[in-house]
């Protein structure tokens, strides 16, 4: 068993023991948004799928490609569909780093209010939800386990001022649906996570910076969300353990694209993971036509910032930003089949080449995690 299997099989195991312990076991995984209501559910909620309406399905067909296309779509998903009777269907899979898990016979709307609530129940608010086109993101959120348990934190704790600790450190997650083979949906964790450091060498303020993203957390969520479904302890180990074959692929920078091998199937997840993971917002996507549409996320640390207020604000107010939000700049990202592979490139949002002052900058992030 190689290190990093053994690791992830560690996490699960405290993990999975934490959901399942009593309660005078202090869980691993924690987690609490500054503003989150945690919901704790004995039994999911109604096992049913809300009217979706014309949700899920992207315009197809050739031609030039336009923003407002991609908002386009058409009705497919009937009320009332039962989800997850049982869990044989749940698989988890690998490729290399990423994980994910693949339903079968399961469509995405049916999954759609179970991943809600289970990310509710694990501390997490959700900060925003695209149901068109199967994304969800939640807010930041604090793993409160790895703060320390002394005396003067429980004191602060009964008094209702918990709230003043802090470990310097936030977690998010984009969940991403697909529609698989198995007539059924892939389901996918990216974790994104910050920290606060200094922001000079004389060490005079703080700033909250990126962290590297951590796929045996990823890993340990995923293990989590099929035990939500029904899947027990034994199954679960079973499919981290599971050997999985790893495709090959490799990613070349050259002419303002980038060249990636492997097939197209594969090389459109990957891109569409890489998306989330270097910050520009997947807000439309088309596969038939190769094309997300994606706007430039705000500054992370700045939107956690703004969002946690300061020690004092936290024991008697809170302060607010009043600068009006910035537009967020939109282009495209091509996925396009090419010899033996994809080619992946940016586009302004009417199709001509992008080629403004950052077009390397995201180019070279996108290579970066594509490689």
């Amino acid at each position: 068993m190689n290190m990093g299997k053994a690791l992830v099989l560690s996490a699960l195991t405290v993990s999975l023991a934490a959901c399942s312990s009593a309660d005078t076991k202090k869980p691993r995984y924690d987690y609490q948004s500054p503003d989150s209501k945690v919901v704790r559910l004995d039994v999911p909620p109604d096992l049913t799928d809300p009217n979706q309406g014309d949700r899920y399905y992207l315009p197809s067909g050739g031609g030039a490609v336009r923003a407002s296309d991609l908002n386009t779509a058409k009705p497919n998903v009937s009320a009332n569909q039962a989800v997850l009777a049982n869990v044989d269907n749940v698989h988890l899979e690998r490729d290399g780093s990423i994980r994910w898990l693949s339903i079968a016979d399961k469509q995405p709307a049916e999954i759609w209010p179970l991943l809600k609530a289970f990310w509710q129940e694990q501390g997490f608010t959700i900060d925003r939800e695209e149901p068109s086109i199967g994304l969800m993101e939640t807010d930041w959120a604090e793993n409160r386990a790895k703060l320390p348990t002394d005396m003067v934190r429980s004191l602060f704790d009964k008094v209702g001022l918990g709230g003043i600790y802090s470990t310097g450190e936030r977690d998010k997650f984009i969940i991403r649906l697909e529609h698989n083979g198995k007539n059924g949906a892939d389901v996918f964790f990216t974790q994104k996570g910050l920290i606060q450091a200094f922001d000079s060498k004389q060490q005079d303020s703080l700033q909250w910076k990126p962290r590297p993203n951590d796929p045996n957390l990823e890993a340990v969520f995923l293990a989590r969300f099929m035990q939500y479904l029904g899947a027990d302890e034994q199954q679960i180990r079973k499919e981290v353990n599971k050997e999985q074959t790893q495709g090959t692929s490799l990613a070349k920078l050259e002419d303002g694209s980038i060249l990636l091998s492997g097939q197209q199937e594969r090389n459109w997840r990957r891109v569409a993971l890489a998306l989330d993971r270097v910050g520009l917002d997947v807000i439309g996507e088309n596969t038939d036509r190769h094309v997300f549409l994606v706007q430039v996320a705000p500054a992370e640390g700045s939107a956690v910032a703004n969002q946690e207020p300061g020690f004092f604000s936290r024991m008697f107010g809170s302060d607010k930003d009043s600068q009006a939000p910035k537009i967020p700049e939109k282009l495209t990202v091509l996925v396009m089949p090419a010899a033996d592979g994809t080619r992946v490139s940016l586009a302004d949002i009417n199709g001509s080449a992008y080629d403004k002052a950052d077009a390397q900058t995201w180019l070279k992030k996108l290579y970066q995690e594509l490689r």
